[in-house]
């Protein structure tokens, strides 16, 4: 079911649009969008076989139950957001039936080439740097540990942490203390996001496996990535602030909990702060 349409693309409706978006999206909206399609997008291309020529065509697509980063991506490239529902299990040992609802918008042709081109220098995961080059028919240069940008880190950590993330709130003598797990099956990329985080933002974060899980490609194990902040190790609790600014994460509900939480710290603070004046006065 299409919700939202927008016009089929030609050469001259890219050409404007190009240009347009070369002066709306910056750096830190590349990575923004790097973060998103490491977890929940995909590029690829398909033979369109209603056509008598069998052309290669090539697409980039984000797919998710939530509807609000599908449907800023609509908006943002100009894409139909898409809405669709049917029946799957879940993974072992459960097995569970249940209905998805799944919430999409790809972008087609040129301006996926265009798509891809920009967002492949803040790729991690190599998975998708594999597709992302096989889609653009070369690979281009993907940024050094050394050349990405405190910001840019922030706002890429972000978007994975909205897709592959949970965020977990606790409570413990009145205090609240905030847990982000990064959720992968990609040891390597995992890793690659502890050392981009310590060596540029320094932050504080570990991973460890946690299960094993059958799939259609056979065992596999899944790991979480653990960020962590309380008032009694508030060592991350920068990185969790930033995350709250306008245009860097995207789900409400994410910056919610982590809202709650620095404001607890906070207060708990102020309260410090406010106590050892009356002591000194």
């Amino acid at each position: 079911m299409i919700i939202t349409k927008y016009p089929q693309q030609n050469e001259k409706t890219n050409k404007e649009f190009f240009l347009k978006k070369e002066k709306e999206l910056t750096n830190l909206d590349w990575a923004k969008w790097a973060g998103w399609f490491d977890t929940d997008g995909c590029f690829g291309s398909y033979v369109d076989k209603r056509n008598s020529d069998y052309n290669i065509h090539y697409k980039a697509t984000l797919k998710l139950a939530d509807r609000q980063p599908v449907e800023l991506f609509s908006e943002t490239f100009d894409v139909s957001l898409c809405y669709s529902e049917y029946k799957t299990i879940t993974p072992e040992p459960y097995r569970n039936e249940y209905i998805a609802k799944i919430y999409n918008a790809t972008i087609h042709a040129d301006k996926s080439v265009w798509f891809t081109k920009n967002v492949y220098p803040y790729l991690l995961k190599e998975e998708k740097k594999k597709f992302a080059s096989e889609l653009l028919g070369y690979t281009p240069k993907s940024k050094t540990m050394e050349e990405w940008t405190e910001d840019e880190v922030i706002h890429y950590l972000a978007t994975v942490i909205d897709g592959d993330g949970y965020i977990q709130v606790s409570k413990g003598n009145q205090l609240l203390s905030l847990r982000t797990c990064i959720c992968s099956i990609d040891s390597q990329y995992l890793a690659n996001l502890v050392a981009l985080g310590a060596n540029r933002i320094n932050l504080n974060s570990t991973f460890r496996k946690k299960t094993e899980h059958l799939t259609k490609r056979g065992w596999v194990n899944k790991y979480l990535l653990h960020i962590t902040c309380s008032k009694k190790s508030p060592h991350n609790f920068n990185f969790f602030e930033s995350l709250l600014k306008d245009n860097v994460m995207t789900l409400d509900r994410k910056k919610e909990k982590i809202q709650k939480v620095i404001d607890s710290i906070n207060l708990s603070r102020e309260k410090f702060k406010t106590k050892e004046m009356e002591i000194r006065s």
